[in-house]
């Protein structure tokens, strides 16, 4: 059924289902008016189509907007607060896991919470929260106009890319070295951006990776996101991907970029200034 001008559907049942990214059909008797959300990309995603009032609860991490951060703390996406969650008394909670085996899942379902599962892993699937999260909120204006407006900014981007032939070594974290395949939304970012990732082949979506691999790899360059805003902290991992990886062409010729971890690593609105943001670091480098 479509709706034009990002209308609410004129319809006197409210009731609606909808089907989340785990294939499980979620009922609703009507619009949740207590959202607690269990992902800080989750939490930026529903800020933008205009649906913070319905959110009752975040996590500890969901630090953007800044207005996110005046929401009740519900734990970390590893140890969620189950008491706090409750108090909270959500009609629904939406949450990132993998498969319904998922501890944190099955304990939320055992409290007898309403969930709905969201795994924003690329590009396209960003799309399709945004516009589930249209219809699970009634925001259906605000989600049609974010939709409209990354799908251009995407095809701009699209347009714009040029590739080069070196090899980019992406890091997801230092310890364990750990970097992305090509299937991710962060690998997604790397290639509008230009970027050849050097274990786009891997199998596994993060795969762990050895220092003695990195090293018979020999990348160009290597691209870091951490936390912009902590320059001590920032330095102090530099420093050793620059005394591990001494031998790389990449840190011979200085050329690590940092890059802001928060926009690349949160698959939401923010995707295409990840890009923006990683074209102007490599721009700069060359």
């Amino acid at each position: 059924m479509f709706y034009s001008c990002g209308e609410k559907p004129k319809v006197s049942n409210p009731k609606f289902s909808i089907t989340d990214d785990l294939e499980v059909e979620v009922s609703f008797d009507s619009l949740p008016k207590r959202i607690i959300s269990l992902a800080p990309n989750i939490t930026e995603t529903l800020f933008a189509i205009g649906a913070d009032s319905q959110i009752v609860g975040v996590t500890d991490f969901c630090d953007y907007p800044p207005e996110a951060k005046l929401k009740t703390k519900t734990g970390s996406y590893i140890s969620p607060d189950y008491e706090t969650i409750s108090s909270l008394d959500p009609d629904l909670i939406i949450i990132n896991v993998e498969n319904v085996s998922n501890p944190n899942y099955q304990a939320l379902k055992n409290l007898g919470m309403k969930l709905f599962v969201s795994k924003a892993g690329n590009v396209d699937e960003i799309f399709k929260m945004i516009k589930d999260f249209g219809t699970i909120t009634g925001k259906y204006r605000g989600s049609d106009t974010l939709y409209a407006r990354l799908k251009n900014e995407g095809a701009a981007l699209r347009s714009e890319v040029k590739h080069d032939s070196l090899n980019y070594l992406i890091l997801i974290s230092i310890s364990p070295l750990m970097t992305t395949n090509g299937k991710t939304f962060i690998n997604d970012i790397l290639k509008l951006a230009g970027v050849n990732n050097m274990y786009s082949d891997q199998s596994i979506d993060y795969p762990e990776v050895s220092y003695e691999d990195v090293l018979s790899r020999d990348p160009d360059y290597i691209i870091f996101p951490a936390d912009t805003s902590d320059t001590e902290k920032t330095m102090k991992f530099t420093n050793e991907i620059r005394r591990q990886l001494n031998d790389t062409k990449a840190v011979k010729d200085n050329k690590i970029i940092v890059t802001d971890a928060n926009t690349m690593f949160r698959p939401g609105p923010r995707i295409f200034d990840a890009v923006r943001r990683l074209k102007s670091k490599v721009n700069r480098v060359f």
